[in-house]
């Protein structure tokens, strides 16, 4: 297990550009690469460069799992060729879920695991396609008054971390769905409480961006057991 305090872009926001699951992860194209070489050194699983749109912001538009990714209509269609090859290098049953959904951050929009999902109520007519899609049970919960579960929340398959005004009860109801051994509140990059933003995680290792402080590092380690 590694963890690596980092920057891409020079920015904290790691989260906003990478995307990591157990199997493999997704970096913008433009990345160089000696940054690349540092952070696949970290996970140990393949990496492989990609855009929406021509956008950097891998880890804004995607949300996956071991099983499958959610990606904007938006997407081209050179950039969908590229990433249909790239998963069927690794798995040929693994599901790319194209959602025509207006609002498509669904690194913002989405939090899952391999266990579970939950999604924001704007993707509840998409519903069933993301849980045929990511192999998992998916429930609409909001917490926080926050309609973005996946930007105020950082999981893997251990544990969770939460907005800090993340009540008792939204806090066991978000292990609940998501079969966590815990989830707590934090905080990353000195305070910011958008946690996905800025850090990238597994079940093995995680980044973080480089202002989180140590005792940040401490909770967020601890919980997700990395």
């Amino acid at each position: 297990m590694t963890i690596l305090k980092y920057q891409i872009f020079g920015k904290n926001s790691i989260g906003v550009y990478l995307a990591v699951n157990n199997s493999f992860g997704l970096y913008p194209s433009t990345l160089l690469k000696p940054a690349m070489m540092k952070i696949e050194s970290v996970f140990k699983v393949p990496f492989f460069p990609i855009s929406v749109n021509n956008s950097n912001l891998i880890g804004v538009y995607t949300a996956s799992n071991k099983y499958g990714i959610i990606v904007p209509h938006i997407i081209r269609d050179d950039e969908l060729q590229k990433l249909k090859i790239c998963s069927d290098e690794l798995n040929s049953n693994f599901k790319i879920g194209i959602l025509k959904s207006l609002d498509n951050a669904f690194g913002n929009l989405i939090l899952c695991n391999d266990k579970g999902a939950i999604i924001s109520s704007f993707l509840k007519d998409y519903k069933k396609q993301i849980e045929d899609t990511l192999n998992v049970e998916t429930i609409v919960y909001e917490f926080v008054n926050n309609n973005l579960p996946g930007s105020i929340s950082l999981t893997n398959n251990h544990g969770c971390l939460v907005h800090p005004l993340a009540t008792d009860e939204e806090i066991e109801i978000i292990s609940t769905i998501l079969k966590v051994d815990e989830t707590d509140v934090s905080t990353v990059n000195r305070g910011i409480p958008y946690l996905s933003s800025g850090a990238i995680i597994n079940d093995q290792s995680g980044i973080f961006g480089m202002a989180s402080t140590g005792p940040e590092l401490m909770r967020l380690t601890s919980v997700l057991k990395l």
